[in-house]
């Protein structure tokens, strides 16, 4: 069974796909944390996210190890755990960059793909999951909300991790990448098709997981 949940930044696919995964006992893939570790990876080897070919080699080169419970966000970089340094500022305005590069997606995708084939069942949440990567996965969502409430919950999520940063700045960086993210040529934010729509924004996260698992439920027992 394969769980497709995508939307924007802040719409809070990873926590709400964590929770589900950890309710349904599968697999949970955090696809924004391994493009995130991929451009750590670059940043640290001074390679140029501009350069596709040289992106491609030093992923070949690397070991991206998403963990695959409940642990939202958490992957491992050549076997060092690099969860919080990937949530940086820094790493966040430019992952765009990595993830622009139709070589560098192409590879990605046939990880998380391979993944899936790994565990059998999993959620999997990103931008892409429901229109690139898994188009016939069984299940489809897509979490959004308004623009000032995605920008509040991504301080929040900041400041826990200890990276000072003001709502005003997060919220013109969260415009600028809303509008790459749609306008991107290679597996750009979209609805996928058949995905049910949920705006989260007047929503607790224990609401919108019991959401999602009520229609799973519901729809395999054919109801």
């Amino acid at each position: 069974m394969i769980i497709t949940i995508d939307g924007p930044a802040g719409s809070g696919k990873s926590t709400v796909a964590a929770r589900l995964a950890q309710r349904l006992g599968i697999a949970y893939l955090d696809t924004g944390a391994m493009y995130r570790a991929a451009t750590l990876a670059a940043l640290q080897e001074n390679v140029s996210l501009d350069d596709s070919d040289a992106l491609v080699d030093l992923l070949n080169r690397c070991r991206l190890e998403p963990v695959l419970t409940a642990d939202a966000g958490r992957v491992l970089l050549n076997g060092k755990d690099v969860s919080d340094s990937i949530r940086s500022p820094e790493v966040t305005n430019q992952a765009h960059k990595l993830a622009s590069q139709p070589a560098v997606r192409r590879l990605l995708v046939q990880e998380q793909r391979q993944i899936a084939q790994q565990v059998i069942s999993l959620v999997t949440e990103g931008r892409d999951q429901g229109t690139v990567v898994f188009p016939d996965a069984d299940f489809k969502f897509y979490l959004d909300a308004d623009p000032i409430c995605r920008a509040r919950r991504r301080c929040r999520q900041l400041q826990q991790i200890g990276h000072e940063i003001s709502y005003e700045q997060i919220l013109a960086e969260q415009q600028q990448r809303d509008l790459r993210d749609a306008q991107r040529l290679d597996g750009p934010l979209k609805v996928p098709e058949d995905a049910l729509i949920i705006d989260t924004t007047e929503m607790t996260i224990d609401q919108v997981v019991e959401t999602l698992y009520q229609r799973i439920k519901r729809i395999q027992g054919g109801d």
